[in-house]
């Protein structure tokens, strides 16, 4: 357990620049698709809300879809672009 721990912490130390970009990119993209799944299944919930006219509760399950979607666009959008 105190292995997996120092491996933690020694990721969590470095600065993100040491790791290579493809990794990087993967791991924003696994996690803009986890987001992009859920926002999803959040919007299915809002449309089910409406249908049943709970207008209030479906309104705020559609605004956490809508600020959702916008995570997983902004996640997926490049950050940084090195040109050399």
């Amino acid at each position: 357990m105190a292995d997996w721990l120092d491996k933690i912490k020694t990721v969590s130390s470095t600065k993100g620049e040491t790791a290579p970009e493809s990794a990087k990119s993967a791991g924003v993209g696994c996690l803009a698709a986890v987001i992009a799944i859920a926002t999803i299944l959040t919007f299915l919930i809002a449309f089910g809300l409406f249908r049943s006219g709970h207008w209030i509760m479906g309104s705020f399950a559609l605004l956490f879809a809508a600020i959702g979607a916008l995570t997983s666009v902004l996640l997926l959008w490049p950050q940084k672009l090195n040109r050399l």
